[in-house]
């Protein structure tokens, strides 16, 4: 069933953290008998399910509502795929399809990457997985750059085959020419997936200012 988009907004919240209807609605904008009347639907369907609170003073505990990221049938026939792949080919196969993918999606991007800097680079790559529906965000923090996922299309594939988040990952490294450090992930219960880039000197320059020092003279 295809959701509206007052209940894909209600989603996208949820899977950031619980919440109760009034703050919902609150951050919505929407009454509290719209949001309830979606939410009863979307629980309906298996969509989310709900928890208590208790109550910090007398009254009744506090209802919070939360998504469910179960896997889908695309999800599913993913995880078929690379089961079969690693009964034929052996273990590991499945992990050599998921870098051959990404490599592919690497030469096609890299090439408008090399004339920025790594923070440019890293809201260029926010954007890129926005548009793929990982709703990302890159910003400074000191003298570091963080990148976060606040929304996750292939969760329910991650959690069940945690090699993804790791080629996904080496991907992201790849594009961005610089390590990263992965400080918490939605496939292991965090609000976001959160990525920390530590830039030293040679770092902060494009790649092609790097690549003309590092080639023999005469080239």
């Amino acid at each position: 069933m295809r959701l509206g988009i007052t209940k894909q907004r209600i989603l996208e919240h949820l899977r950031l953290r619980k919440a109760s209807a009034a703050e919902l609605a609150e951050e919505l904008g929407l009454s509290k008998v719209a949001v309830y009347r979606h939410l009863a639907d979307l629980e309906r369907e298996g969509r989310v399910r709900t928890s208590t609170r208790p109550a910090t003073r007398r009254g009744r505990p506090l209802r919070l509502y939360e998504a469910i990221d179960e896997p889908t049938a695309y999800a599913r026939m993913c995880r078929d795929l690379i089961d079969q792949i690693e009964e034929l080919y052996g273990p590991g196969a499945g992990v050599r399809v998921l870098r051959a993918r990404y490599r592919k999606e690497l030469e096609t991007w890299k090439q408008s990457f090399r004339s920025l800097s790594p923070e440019d680079r890293a809201t260029r790559l926010a954007q890129w997985l926005t548009e793929r529906g990982y709703r990302a965000r890159s910003r400074r923090e000191g003298p570091d750059i963080v990148l976060e996922q606040l929304r996750c299309p292939e969760l329910a594939l991650a959690i069940d085959f945690r090699p993804l988040c790791e080629v996904e990952m080496e991907f992201f490294s790849d594009l961005l020419g610089v390590p990263l450090r992965r400080e918490c992930a939605m496939s292991e219960g965090d609000a976001c997936c959160r990525y920390r880039i530590e830039l030293d000197e040679e770092s902060t320059e494009p790649f092609t200012e790097r690549e003309s020092r590092s080639s023999p003279p005469g080239r």
